[in-house]
């Protein structure tokens, strides 16, 4: 079984525990952390609860935290397009190896305890996972987000530094109640005795059921609207300018690329919220708060991830953030109305969401997710008004709504967080066709091992010798791709075989290869790894990439062009320049390039594997360069997110 069927294994186990329905209550969370060892009791943490923004308000703070220096937890539910992006760390997902080991600690521990009564759910058992992960690497600061209500969420057995209520408005209302005051008193749990609480709720209602559980439980009430003036000086589809005030600092004009106007007040909360900490001993400042609204980002809220169409994706799934898409869609699309591909889960509020978008939209596509609880296609286009098209593909429907939309045109597609992930994943796959043809066309020839940058056309797969590969590849690490191939083509006029070159004597390969740098270094490394293809492989070049990651000084990355350029098999070759490209285009998350390559193996289709690295690595070095990429020469920048959104 591969490592990718054994994560595949271990999170259809969580997804299985679904099965158990939703408890609400803090009772199973607590015995399964005693079981743990309590690693929640470990943690300083900030905890978020809300109707809508909650998330926001999540990805600003940590981006706050980080940028004072913290090492930052963030818990939020649910995932776009990997399990680990519900438990991050200083933003980077819970690795997919980390993952699969986490399951594989607490899943007995869950099995025990169903066999005496106490069976866990899926919620429960993940934000045991979160706790624990967190208090293992040694977070400074976690950022909590409730899952559902509040007072018998699961997250809700932490005594958190500040507790914060973003909004309320009406959702899971068969689980928190009716009116507006019952749900209040749901996400007022979280209040806690003697912790501060932000509360961001302006309707008098709803705000005096929260002012009362903090005058009960002795926590100082801090009401956002009274502490923090903020305004929208400006606005537009990538994000908003805003004057943001506070009783304590006046930080001024502040740029955020958080679209709509509903962020002002999510700025607002965390501003007040960082202030908080700050008194409580956190060590950041004003220039880290101001920095980090700056900075926040949210997927698949308001985000437009493409141009040529505007592609606008919101994950958009109850009347409250209906009301927010469509205030949005007025003050910017009134006189040329987007595309709308709409799908939505069963159970939500469905009218009133058609009710606001449905007249803002020149076209409506209806549609339907992959996931168990979606609303069919047909039962959703039957709310509205005037007949959509139907089309039981998301894929298809996102296609189709690329193709009305046209290059001068806008399609958004919105609906819950299952049909923003599913879009993620189709529209993922869209670019990155686009993006390899673009760049096959704008560079003519892209970088390979050992070859001159100059010839015409890549190489086909495994048309080069495993042997030349291998050695060429070494010798290209920290050198210019021209360097490389003098230096290559010097030793191979002299030393053709691994039996040639292991018998060599090092001065004079030093000679040979001193265009590449690092010339002794390198002669020792192939000279060495020559050896062991003699003695160990009868000259011959491992075929597996254990095999050659086993030869000295040879990564993932060299291992790969060797597979991919000498044997044919398919590899993508992840180097800084392709880490660096693909983190600035959103495609990935990750903090180095192996994790890179495991992302990327994923979500890249195999026919492009080949050219990814090619493209990439020769497009890092003309053009996407690591100190100041060269947005405005880019001819992919209207698919790269760090493109989209330099034109701040």
């Amino acid at each position: 079984m591969t490592q990718s069927d054994e994560y595949e294994n271990a999170v259809n186990w969580l997804y299985d525990l679904q099965y158990f329905g939703m408890k609400l209550g803090l009772d199973n969370t607590r015995t399964l952390l005693a079981e743990l060892g309590n690693p929640h009791e470990k943690l300083k943490t900030v905890h978020v609860a809300g109707t809508n923004g909650k998330g926001s308000v999540c990805a600003i703070l940590t981006s706050i935290l980080m940028d004072a220096g913290l090492k930052v937890g963030t818990y939020t539910s649910p995932h776009l397009s990997d399990f680990g992006e519900r438990i991050c760390i200083d933003n980077i997902p819970m690795k997919r190896p980390d993952v699969l080991r986490s399951v594989a600690q607490i899943k007995p521990r869950v099995q025990a305890l169903a066999e005496i009564g106490v069976q866990c759910t899926f919620f429960e058992t993940t934000t045991c996972m979160a706790f624990r992960n967190f208090a293992r690497r040694k977070v400074d600061i976690a950022v909590i987000e409730v899952g559902m209500g509040g007072r018998l969420d699961s997250t809700n057995v932490i005594v958190p530094e500040v507790s914060v209520i973003t909004n309320i408005s009406r959702e899971h209302t068969q689980h928190l109640g009716e009116t507006l005051a019952e749900i209040a008193g749901e996400k007022a749990g979280i209040i806690k005795k003697g912790v501060p609480t932000v509360s961001a709720v302006p309707e008098p209602e709803p705000a005096a059921v929260i002012a009362e559980k903090a005058r009960k439980a002795g926590s100082k009430l801090h009401l956002v609207h009274e502490l923090c003036q903020v305004k929208t000086r400006s606005q537009g589809i990538l994000g908003s300018e805003l004057s943001v005030k506070t009783e304590k600092h006046d930080y001024g004009s502040i740029r955020t690329n958080l679209p709509g106007t509903h962020q002002a007040t999510n700025a607002a909360t965390s501003a007040v919220t960082a202030e908080i900490l700050m008194d409580r001993g956190i060590p950041i400042s004003f220039n880290n708060i101001a920095a980090g609204i700056s900075s926040a980002r949210w997927a698949a809220r308001l985000q437009l991830v493409r141009r040529r169409p505007d592609v606008i994706l919101d994950a958009t799934h109850n009347p409250g953030g209906a009301e927010t898409l469509a205030a949005f869609l007025r003050t910017h699309y009134s006189e040329k109305p987007p595309v709308l591909v709409l799908a939505m889960l069963e159970d939500k509020e469905v009218g009133p969401v058609v009710k606001l978008l449905e007249p803002l939209a020149s076209r409506s596509i209806v549609s339907q997710s992959a996931y168990h609880r979606r609303m069919k296609a047909q039962d959703l286009a039957s709310r509205f008004s005037r007949s959509p098209e139907v089309l039981d593909s998301l894929g298809s429907a996102i296609d189709r709504g690329i193709r009305i939309a046209g290059e001068s045109g806008t399609l958004l597609i919105t609906g819950s967080i299952y049909s923003a992930a599913e879009a993620i994943e189709h529209l993922n796959r869209l670019r990155l066709h686009e993006m390899v043809s673009i760049l096959s066309g704008f560079h003519g020839t892209g970088a390979y091992p050992g070859k001159d940058p100059d010839s015409a056309g890549p190489p086909p797969p495994g048309s080069q010798d495993p042997f030349r590969v291998l050695i060429s590849t070494i010798l290209s690490q920290r050198t210019r791709d021209e360097n490389t191939h003098m230096a290559a083509e010097a030793l191979f006029s002299k030393y053709r075989t691994p039996a040639e070159l292991a018998a060599a004597d090092p001065r004079l390969v030093e000679q040979l290869i001193r265009k590449a740098g690092f010339y002794r270094q390198k002669a020792e490394t192939v000279i060495t790894v020559s050896k062991i293809l003699r003695d160990r492989h009868g000259s011959a070049v491992p075929k597996t990439l254990d095999g050659l990651t086993a030869l000295p000084g040879v990564g993932r990355k060299t291992a790969n062009c060797v597979l991919s350029y000498g044997f044919g098999i398919p590899a993508i070759a992840v180097d800084t320049h392709v880490h660096r490209i693909c983190n600035l285009s959103g495609l990935v998350t990750t903090a180095n390039p192996d994790d890179t390559e495991a992302v990327l193996s994923r979500i890249v289709p195999k026919d492009l594997w080949h050219d990814i690295n090619r493209l990439l690595v020769r497009h890092g070095q003309s053009v996407c360069s690591p100190i100041k990429p060269k947005c405005g020469a880019c001819p992919i920048s209207h698919l790269c997110d760090f493109g989209i959104y330099s034109q701040l």
